[in-house]
């Protein structure tokens, strides 16, 4: 029963996630038309959901590494089913807003997109919520299995091994991110420099936030606990998350809010690099996507932060101005 019970109790969780947005939404629905069938419909869902809940509690209390893996598989489940609920509903109230008597925008009166583009927008978002959390679904419970997968090739293709440690090294792809920062800096355009100055800030702020997940969260490295092909030297810190890529995918993004085509190419580096890492032994594939989405999410916060945004773009036509950079 244990072997399958982890992919049992997800199942639940994600149906129990279901009813209880269905319940919510029928709650709603009831209050909204006076109709006390479709309130009492939605707390028998509620009450439904609740005991499906708590049935699965001392399952996830279990004491070690198997409590720990149903904890986070299911916590991921239902969060991922309420995106998608919420992103659902969000498209059916566009539907509902961009019909109903409203007319199409009139782009010669300078009228604003069409109607319910907002809430489609709004509604993709928890979407891409739920397939990111379902994508680390996967790789939480498959992880161990595609590294092995990965790193199993390591040593039978020479030249995928020379190409392998070539990015794997501290040195080839950060001089090369260092080098697309300075091309995008001497353009003279004050938005590439802004870019360039975001992605400076958000390397200590990628470290500073490694260095507190390390102190709360260690995870040795492959080679510690299996016998891998290892084309790298052995770290010692934290296999999760890589910090690696959440550097060279901080300075990606950054790049990629100034330029588009040299972000691209920095982002071809730090996918690089993020592969390179688990083909030579060194990381998980769950680490170096963990580092991934937290040094891109680290960039994204800084660009869409207006008060960032602003001011980066001053610092850099100030220095530009002052010093004719």
């Amino acid at each position: 029963m244990r072997s399958y019970l982890a992919w049992y109790l997800v199942a639940g969780y994600l149906g129990a996630s279901w009813a209880a947005a269905l319940g919510v939404l029928l709650l709603r629905r009831g209050r909204g038309r006076a109709s006390w069938e479709l309130q009492g419909v939605g707390v028998l869902l509620l009450l439904t959901s609740g005991i499906g809940f708590f049935a699965g509690v001392p399952e996830i209390w279990t004491p070690g590494p198997a409590g720990t893996e149903l904890a986070a598989m299911s916590g991921l489940a239902m969060l991922g089913a309420w995106g998608t609920f919420r992103a659902l509903q969000a498209l059916t109230g566009s539907r509902r807003a961009s019909g109903g008597g409203i007319s199409d925008p009139d782009p010669s009166r300078g009228e604003g997109p069409e109607p319910g583009a907002e809430g489609r927008s709004a509604g993709l978002r928890p979407l891409r919520w739920g397939g990111l959390l379902a994508l680390l679904l996967i790789l939480w419970r498959w992880d161990v299995p595609l590294f092995f997968a990965l790193n199993a090739y390591a040593g039978r293709v020479p030249w995928l091994d020379g190409l392998a440690r070539l990015l794997i090294n501290d040195y080839a792809v950060p001089t090369a991110l260092a080098m697309l920062a300075w091309w995008m800096w001497w353009s003279g355009d004050p938005v590439q420099q802004a870019a360039v100055l975001r992605a400076v800030l958000a390397v200590p702020l990628s470290g500073a936030l490694l260095e507190a997940m390390n102190a709360v969260y260690f995870r040795p490295r492959p080679f510690t606990d299996h016998e891998v092909h290892l084309l790298f030297y052995h770290p010692s810190d934290s296999s999760f998350p890589s910090n690696a890529a959440m550097v060279a995918w901080a300075i990606a993004v950054s790049l990629k809010t100034g330029n588009r085509r040299v972000g691209w190419v920095a982002m071809g580096l730090a996918a690089g690099i993020s592969l390179a890492r688990v083909y030579g032994g060194v990381h998980y594939p769950l680490d170096v996507v963990a580092g991934a989405l937290l040094g891109a999410g680290l960039s994204g916060a800084l660009f869409r932060s207006r008060m960032f945004r602003t001011a980066s773009l001053r610092l850099a036509r100030r220095i530009g101005g002052r010093f004719r950079l």
